[in-house]
């Protein structure tokens, strides 16, 4: 295993609590560049009366993020009753709204998963492909240009994962915030380094053991850490 997916590894398996809550249920992570990375769904978190498992990993390969190219963090801990990326007041995203203003955020990334049948490596949501209503009029070629080689089109707004809804963390940062935004759909066969003995389909025992192939994660999280610097190189470069 390499040091980078140990570290990912360590940090997962220490600093992520998926089943145990917390009222202080997410965690920052401050930076030096213009970019914050979010992860809403680090641990088990309620929707319309129900627990939605985690979407593990995100939080760590987000923390790792930061350290890695200097973006602000923010990630979610530990299990909560606050769904940040369906409900529209949480006190994430009232977190969001401070690091944004006290640091001059311009460009938001917000990391989430899917399942590993999903016909896809990743998908980008920007909210709508026209540039007049899109979360990242900006920065989509940039992104386009990066995942060129990784993930075959379409890489923007496939059914469903598109960022769309009203309260999700990508349209709270461009609505609100006033930033551009992308939310990131991770197929689990690219994230998930080793399945945790507390992580929801463990207990349900319906998939209690499962890993990544470390060159596959090392290619999404290369990527994602590509992007992260190009935008921020352009936003420089903007000023």
């Amino acid at each position: 295993m390499t040091k980078l997916i140990e570290e990912i590894r360590q940090i997962e398996f220490e600093k992520i609590k998926y089943g145990e809550e917390s009222e202080d249920y997410f965690e920052t992570q401050e930076g030096n560049i213009p970019v914050l990375i979010s992860a809403p769904h680090g641990a088990r978190h309620l929707r319309k009366g129900k627990w939605k498992e985690e979407d593990e990993y995100t939080a760590s390969i987000a923390i790792r993020l930061g350290e890695a190219t200097g973006a602000h963090v923010i990630y979610v801990k530990n299990k909560t009753y606050e769904d940040p990326n369906y409900v529209k007041v949480a006190r994430y995203k009232d977190k969001i709204g401070e690091i944004v203003q006290n640091h001059g955020i311009k460009f938001l990334l917000d990391l989430h998963g899917v399942n590993k049948d999903r016909p896809f490596k990743i998908c980008v949501g920007t909210r709508y492909n026209n540039n007049s209503e899109s979360s990242c009029p900006t920065y989509r070629d940039t992104i386009e240009e990066v995942l060129r080689d990784f993930q075959e089109p379409p890489i923007f707004n496939r059914r469903n994962f598109k960022a769309k809804k009203k309260a999700t963390v990508t349209s709270f940062a461009r609505k609100e915030c006033g930033i551009e935004s992308a939310q990131v759909e991770i197929n689990a066969r690219y994230r998930i380094v080793e399945r945790k003995p507390d992580s929801s389909k463990a207990i349900s025992g319906k998939e209690p053991v499962f890993k990544a192939e470390e060159r596959d994660v090392l290619d999404l999280f290369n990527h994602l850490k590509e992007i992260i610097l190009r935008v921020s190189e352009k936003i420089n470069d903007q000023r």
